[in-house]
C-alpha cells in the first residue's frame, strides 16, 4: 500500500473515531468541526482536505455503510449465491452480523447517540429492497394471509431491533453466534418460544 494511502486512511479513521465520541457526548446537532479536530488531534485544514464540513463527513460515512450493506447482496460467493430461502437467511445473517459488529460504534452513535434519526430508516429501506429482490430471484413469494407491508415491517424491523439490542450489550456474542440466534428467531413464531411448565 502506498504511504500516502495509509496516511489518508489513518487520518480518516481518527476523524471518524472523534466524530463518534463527540456525537455520544453532545449529539450531532451540537458538535462543531473544531470539536472533531481537537479530539482527533488534527488541524482544521487537514479536516477540510477530506471533508467539506461536518454534514459532508456524516453523509460520506453513512453512504459507505449503505453501500457496504448493498454489496453484501452482490459479492460473489455471499448472498448472491443463495439457492433457497433458508440459505438466503443463513448467508445474510452471517455476513450482516459480521459487518455491523465491525461498525458497532458508528451504528450505535447514529441510532442511540443523537446521531442521525434517518439512518435506521434508510438501513431498513435498503434491507427490505435487497431482500425482496433476492426473494423474487429465488421465486419465493410472501403469504397473502396478511398485507405484505406488515410482513416486511415485522421481519426487517424485528431483525434490526434485535441487532441493535445485540450491539448495545456490554459483552455481545460473537457475530457467528448472533447469526445463529437470528436464524432461530426466523424459524419460530414469537409464541413458539413459550413453553408450558
Amino acid at each position: 500500500m502506498h504511504q500516502n494511502d495509509l496516511r489518508v486512511r489513518k487520518t480518516r479513521a481518527k476523524i471518524k473515531r472523534a466524530l463518534i465520541e463527540t456525537i455520544n457526548e453532545k449529539g450531532f446537532g451540537n458538535l462543531t468541526v473544531s470539536d472533531i479536530t481537537e479530539r482527533a488531534g488534527i488541524n482544521r485544514g487537514t479536516f477540510y482536505i477530506h471533508y467539506k464540513g461536518k454534514q459532508d463527513l456524516l453523509e460520506q460515512l453513512e453512504e459507505a455503510i449503505y453501500s457496504d450493506i448493498i454489496q453484501l447482496f452482490h459479492d460473489n460467493g455471499t448472498i448472491s449465491s443463495a439457492t433457497s430461502y433458508e440459505d438466503l437467511n443463513r448467508q445474510f445473517f452471517q455476513k450482516f452480523s459480521a459487518y455491523i459488529y465491525g461498525e458497532r460504534d458508528f451504528i450505535l452513535a447514529m441510532v442511540l447517540g443523537n446521531g442521525d434519526p434517518m439512518f435506521y430508516h434508510k438501513i431498513k429501506q435498503i434491507l427490505t429492497r435487497e431482500l425482496l429482490k433476492r426473494m423474487e430471484y429465488l421465486g419465493i413469494k410472501m403469504s397473502d394471509e396478511i398485507p405484505h407491508e406488515y410482513i416486511e415491517e415485522y421481519a426487517i424491523g424485528s431483525m434490526l431491533n434485535l441487532s441493535i439490542y445485540w450491539l448495545e450489550k456490554d459483552n455481545p456474542e460473537l457475530p457467528n453466534e448472533f447469526a445463529k440466534i437470528m436464524m432461530r428467531t426466523r424459524t419460530k413464531a414469537s409464541l413458539a418460544f413459550a413453553v408450558k411448565e
